[in-house]
């Protein structure tokens, strides 16, 4: 792995432990197993450019992520199911290095606008996603904020609560939210592409 590379994956991952503010340097450093230097020669602005790479770079994992689980018949209850087993699987120590980010935009203001972004490309995966299965292209579009913002939220409660509950609530909810929207047609079963 390129040492940029390994800046980065280090980075999120301690940002998804313990935000862009608790992200410090030398633990940067420790995890990703490189010199001081190679920060500065890989990110010439420093931490905030670092963090701002960091969560591009996450934001494009969670992308391709969320691509495979919008071909599965039920793609909101399988997202959340797998926010629900990364959870468990790090006890809960693990959020999501995107929502640390949009919350450090004192420490690393980029890295806010990138989180923005990823936010909205996700939403628009979804809108794309919804239309497909029938659903009008401006109710998919607001559809697809309220999922994102849903899902999100609700790793935040599931985190703070050590309990999926949150996560498993949510999905119930807004998979009856998007029956609601399909066309009578498409309500008994969703399009699997």
């Amino acid at each position: 792995m390129r040492v940029r590379d390994r800046l980065t994956a280090a980075t999120a991952e301690l940002m998804q432990r313990h935000g862009v503010a608790g992200t410090g340097i030398a633990d940067i450093l420790e995890t990703s197993g490189v010199t001081r230097r190679s920060i500065y020669l890989n990110f010439p602005g420093g931490k905030s450019e670092l963090v701002a790479a960091a969560t591009q770079s996450a934001g494009d994992e969670m992308s391709t992520v969320l691509r495979a689980y919008l071909d599965q018949p039920n793609p909101v209850a399988a997202f959340t199911q797998m926010w629900c087993d990364a959870l468990v699987g790090n006890d809960f120590r693990n959020g999501c290095a995107i929502v640390a980010a949009a919350c450090g935009r004192d420490e690393a203001p980029e890295a806010a606008v990138a989180a923005a972004d990823v936010f909205a490309q996700w939403a628009e995966l979804l809108t794309t996603s919804l239309t497909e299965d029938g659903i009008d292209p401006s109710v998919a579009e607001s559809l697809s904020t309220t999922i994102v913002a849903a899902v999100e939220g609700a790793v935040i409660l599931a985190r703070a609560a050590r309990s999926t509950k949150p996560l498993e609530q949510v999905s119930h909810h807004l998979e009856e939210l998007i029956a609601a929207h399909r066309p009578t047609s498409s309500r008994s079963r969703r399009k699997v592409k």
